[in-house]
């Protein structure tokens, strides 16, 4: 056993090994052979912004951005960027709800380099001086005007804000609460996040050899002290849940901007309910469910309506606590993006198409399609090292995971191949009539982000239209009828409940 090694498990079937060292850091490295000379690295512990408590939650929630623009790794941004020139070696911190991560991304060569600054994120604190907070804060109120600024900032703050309600956790920061931030305690809290190696797992993948990556994990990693007290242990079955609750009631609203092109963004979101103990399969099945909507909505709207300009369908599981045993929420979007008067049209028709598909279910063609495209992807991606880095971390965080990792490993491949089995055109129907709500116009948000054109702009542009169509009475007569009806253009159409304006 080498020095600072406690255990060290080869879990030969997936190429992997797993170490504990002396400070109770869990390592976990693979050394893949592909052509890319790319190093990736992921290290994860459970607790985030969720404990903290309202009164906290503002002022720490800014800490790695205020970090960042102090400093972080006890070097100051500019002369960190100087020392960085030449060297591919990326390291980002980020506090999530409930977990706090580290990542980089760095050639074989730069590794030492990389993982140097992970050393110095435990060692060194975070101290700063008045004139750096003032001007750390200053840069950013300038992001936070600059975000306000642009229209899809109020777009997504309303999403937020419609599916997972009002809570203080999802409330975008605005100027104003800048006063009532305490920075010094921002620091801190940042500091605390990653202080205490043993409640980190941290994931190498890359084009390395054992032989040279190992020394530097114990120089680098295993260097780091663990502290005389315990900082920020938490068990993941006892994390604090965010107070969230999706939508009961069908919402359609439009968002209204001014600095926007003449076309619209469209996000129909629905919530989804994955039941314990299927939990592992269902996510599965979200997957394909994902592929089938965007497949089959791309087609239903493609054919017939050039005023689509994209369509794209995802899944998100991030609000839900990451319990063993507890049922899973998260949502689907389809998002669009299409001339604004179409919109409502649109909307209509993917409404329409997925409840084909919960009634009817898919078509055989359909099931193959997809399989075939999974397997695909997957056989291509089995080349890749960001595939084994995310696979990896997904058998630490997997509803599996009982502290050993090659039994979830397997757990996670066995639960792909039986939902590849099982997948039929009942199987689907069945997924999409107990995954989404069912019908799927029971339960849904519709926001839409419009320009916002004035009345004269919409009466110059009927006008314009009359003259290229019609004889000088009837341009006269379009010209007072236009006045009429432009009168509640605000409104989208007619079961838009409210609209928003942003300057």
């Amino acid at each position: 056993m080498q020095v600072g090694i406690v255990s060290k498990i080869d879990c030969a079937e997936f190429g992997v090994t797993e170490l504990i060292l002396n400070n109770g850091m869990r390592i976990c490295y693979k050394c893949t052979d592909f052509p890319e000379d790319q190093v990736l690295f992921s290290g994860f512990a459970y607790g985030g912004l969720s404990e903290l408590s309202k009164s906290d939650y503002l002022s720490c929630s800014i800490g790695s951005v205020l970090a960042g623009e102090i400093g972080v790794f006890g070097y100051k941004p500019a002369f960190l960027m100087e020392m960085l020139d030449g060297k591919k070696a990326e390291v980002g911190t980020e506090v999530l709800a409930y977990m706090r991560t580290f990542s980089g991304d760095c050639s074989s060569s730069d590794l030492e380099t990389a993982l140097e600054l992970v050393n110095r994120l435990f060692l060194k604190s975070i101290i700063p001086g008045d004139d750096e907070i003032n001007v750390a804060m200053q840069t950013i109120k300038e992001k936070i005007r600059a975000q306000e600024r642009e229209p899809f900032t109020a777009f997504s703050e309303r999403i937020n804000q419609i599916n997972y309600g009002k809570s203080y956790f999802f409330k975008p920061i605005r100027i104003k609460d800048i006063q009532k931030m305490n920075p010094k305690r921002s620091c801190q809290y940042f500091d605390s996040c990653f202080k205490d190696p043993s409640t980190f797992t941290v994931v190498i993948v890359g084009n390395i050899k054992a032989e040279l990556v190992l020394p530097l994990i114990l120089q680098y990693l295993g260097d780091i002290p663990k502290p005389l007290k315990p900082v920020m242990h938490f068990n993941r079955e006892e994390l604090k849940a965010l107070p969230f609750m999706f939508s009961k009631k069908r919402v359609r609203e439009v968002v209204h901007s001014q600095k926007l092109e003449a076309q619209c963004s469209v996000q129909i979101t629905f919530p989804i309910e994955l039941k314990a103990p299927n939990v592992m399969e269902d996510i599965q099945f979200v997957g394909f469910i994902r592929n089938l909507l965007e497949t089959r909505i791309i087609r239903i709207l493609h054919i017939n309506h050039p005023e689509i300009y994209s369509v794209s369908v995802s899944a998100f599981l991030g609000f839900a606590k990451p319990s063993r045993t507890d049922d899973l929420h998260g949502d689907i979007a389809i998002k669009l993006s299409c001339a604004p008067d179409s919109s409502p049209k649109l909307v209509d028709l993917s409404l329409d198409e997925i409840l084909h598909l919960q009634k009817e279910g898919p078509s055989d063609e359909d099931v193959s399609t997809m399989l075939e495209s999974e397997e695909s992807i997957h056989q291509k991606a089995l080349q890749e090292n960001e595939y084994w880095l995310e696979h990896i971390m997904r058998g630490y965080l997997s509803r599996s995971y009982a502290g050993d990792l090659n039994a979830s490993l397997k757990a996670q491949d066995e639960c792909r191949s039986t939902v590849r089995s099982s997948l039929t055109r009942m199987k689907m129907q069945e997924k999409l009539q107990r995954i989404l709500p069912s019908p799927c116009t029971k339960q849904y948000t519709v926001v839409v982000l419009m320009p916002k054109i004035s009345v004269i702009q919409r009466l110059k542009s009927f006008l314009f239209d009359a003259i290229n169509r019609s004889s000088m009475a009837e341009k006269v007569m379009m010209a007072i009828s236009t006045a009429v009806v432009l009168v509640p253009a605000v409104v989208w159409f007619q079961f838009s409940r409210k609209t928003r304006n942003i300057a």
